[in-house]
């Protein structure tokens, strides 16, 4: 594979570097190198399979996102559709991002595209619409969109970089589902490695649909939502050494029905919500090594059970606390209803009045062993019952400002001792016909990269 001829190409803009990707794609693959300088993005930049792109350094090479425009929809808007009309057609350009939503459109249900053609009022888009939209109902389109956006993009990275989302003059919080400072969607065998993501109004990195996604030394901070969004079934994946910090809400959110996911040695501190999130249907993580600290809802909080939960999930070896800076709880939270969790190893500090770990009573097989809790071995009462545990974990025993949990006394449910055998988790867990729901019939063995 061959490097593109950079001197064929100049421009500090997003057009630049994209007709380097779609050059080297052309030939194959190969390495697009972006020289040093700040190329100001109209569009995401569009990884494209077999790409890598690499930067010369974070704060060497920059792309950073223009302020958004916006006007408001004015015609009804059919789904499927591949047009849009709006009051001020002349604030939007061929080339530009656009995303487009109304009141009843949320997550999958906007629409992100790159605006293509101009037709008197029409505005034609490169993909269909996703759902109805109308005026009437707050319909708007902006131009909101992601740094870096990889959709089918297999075997391609992204390294040496700095993404600014430009969140001062940026106007609009896109939807992780829809975008982020990198947002991949139906990708396989894509790396992140030394990209910094800053100042992005919404997720800083997003992976959805995805298998094989590695996101290793990365700086994520300042961003409005979340650092790191693996979700809607993503599947076999690696978090190393990153570094996430100063976000909006989570650290770490798992969304839905993603699992067997390998998390280890990163920071997460600082972030206005809890350092890592586990939800419906996250199973199968392996969460070690990691240090998660000074966020302002717990470490690690488990969310309430609709069918599923977070199950067959181990926490080993971190370093947990103090946290819950905002909000009350304890360093790790789980409500009722969840599965093999379990916890050994871990080093714990506790603020005043708090617990390292809070149980709902209706668990099965949740496991306390060998951890360290304010500088000693653990004791039966470092795991508290809240006396109230709604399903609701922002209500009563989770106020903001609250300073303790209210406890019933310790968790006489919780094992002190490591179940045999433990469930095996993390990517090598994972069979290779478990992306059925991604419709891929056969993974590749699991490569540990």
């Amino acid at each position: 594979m061959a490097t593109a001829p950079v001197g064929l190409f100049t421009g500090p803009s997003n057009v630049t570097i994209q007709a380097m990707i779609d050059a080297a794609a052309g030939r194959g693959g190969g390495v697009v190198r972006v020289p040093a300088g700040v190329y100001m993005l109209n569009d995401a930049v569009h990884l494209r399979p077999g790409v890598r792109v690499v930067g010369a350094g974070r704060g060497a090479t920059v792309l950073k996102k223009i302020p958004s425009i916006a006007s408001r929809i004015t015609d009804y808007l059919g789904y499927g559709h591949y047009e849009f009309t709006v009051d001020e057609p002349e604030k939007f350009h061929a080339g530009m991002g656009v995303h487009i939503y109304d009141k009843s459109a949320f997550g999958f249900y906007t629409t992100v595209a790159t605006v293509i053609e101009k037709r008197g009022r029409l505005l034609f888009i490169n993909r269909p619409l996703a759902h109805d939209y109308s005026g009437g109902n707050g319909g708007f389109a902006v131009s909101a969109f992601s740094c870096v956006e990889g959709e089918h993009a297999d075997d391609a990275s992204l390294e040496d970089l700095t993404l600014d989302g430009n969140s001062e003059e940026e106007t609009v919080n896109l939807t992780g589902c829809r975008g982020g400072g990198v947002f991949l969607i139906m990708c396989n065998r894509v790396a992140l490695r030394g990209v910094e993501v800053r100042s992005f109004r919404g997720d800083a990195v997003s992976f959805q649909q995805c298998t094989d996604i590695t996101v290793e030394s990365c700086d994520i901070h300042h961003n409005s939502n979340s650092g790191l969004h693996p979700g809607s079934g993503t599947v076999r994946y690696v978090m190393r050494r990153n570094h996430s910090h100063h976000n909006g809400t989570f650290g770490l959110f798992y969304c839905l029905r993603t699992s067997h996911s390998l998390c280890e040695e990163n920071t997460l501190e600082h972030n206005g919500e809890s350092g890592i999130s586990v939800g419906e249907r996250d199973t199968d993580h392996l969460i070690q090594h990691n240090t998660v600290r000074h966020n302002g809802g717990p470490a690690i909080e488990f969310r309430p059970v609709n069918h599923e939960g977070g199950d067959r999930v181990r926490i080993v070896g971190n370093t947990l606390g103090p946290d819950c800076a905002t909000r009350g709880g304890a360093e790790v939270m789980i409500p009722a209803r969840l599965r093999d969790i379990h916890m050994e190893g871990n080093t714990f500090t506790v603020p005043p009045g708090r617990s390292a770990v809070s149980l709902k009573p209706g668990c099965e097989r949740v496991s306390f062993v060998g951890n360290t809790v304010d500088g000693r071995s653990q004791q039966a009462g470092d795991v508290v019952v809240p006396a109230e545990s709604p399903d609701d974990p922002k209500a009563t025993w989770d106020k903001p400002n609250q300073g303790s949990i209210p406890a019933l006394g310790p968790a006489t449910d919780v094992l002190l001792h490591a179940p045999t055998p433990l469930p095996p988790v993390g990517p090598a867990a994972l069979p290779l016909d478990g992306a059925k729901h991604l419709s891929i019939d056969r993974l590749s063995a699991w490569n540990k990269v």
